[in-house]
């Protein structure tokens, strides 16, 4: 039993550090902030779904706080928040939805990941753009429309590589986590 526990810590551990090494590389290589802080993310759902929601509320935690502590860059912990929040509330949806059954479970799944992504988005957007844009960008009139659906496009692109993601790391990582 003792056993057990004790591989799940050092499973957490690795991708823990795994995944503040991915941020902390999003802001040296500032071109691929966005690529690294989702991979970094992206780990957390791994936890989430190997492990369960309580193991990953914690794995969220931790990487968060070494995010903060590590980061040079300490705006794109808010970055590493949305990413990651987003996954963390998305994985949790799907285990309230898991007793429904057929297409409106799946449609249910959607608009729950998609409420849950402006919810987290449209402050981002609104109280720190420059995550995103250039100050001279957000100057342009039509700045915030283009943004929010630029941000739906990405976040369809997000989820659906996430998906991919997860396929693909149970199909190989399935007997060693």
């Amino acid at each position: 039993m003792h056993v057990n526990k004790t591989k799940k810590m050092a499973i957490q551990g690795v991708l823990a550090a795994l995944s503040t090494v991915l941020t902390v590389l999003g802001t040296v290589i500032s071109v691929n902030t966005v690529f690294f802080t989702a991979a970094a993310a992206f780990l957390l759902g791994i936890v989430v779904v190997r492990f369960g929601m309580g193991y990953g509320t914690v794995f969220f935690a931790v990487c968060t706080a070494l995010d903060f502590i590590f980061n040079p860059n300490k705006l794109h912990l808010f970055l590493y928040l949305g990413f990651a929040g987003y996954l963390l509330l998305s994985e949790g949806s799907y285990r309230l939805f898991r007793k429904k059954e057929g297409k409106k479970k799946e449609w249910l799944h959607r608009a729950v990941r998609l409420g849950v992504f402006l919810a987290l988005y449209l402050p981002l957007l609104v109280f720190v753009p420059q995550l995103l844009v250039t100050e001279q960008t957000e100057k342009m009139a039509a700045f915030y429309p283009v943004m929010v659906l630029g941000g739906l496009v990405a976040w369809v692109i997000y989820d659906v590589a996430y998906q991919s993601f997860k396929r693909a790391f149970y199909q190989r990582f399935r007997q060693i986590v």
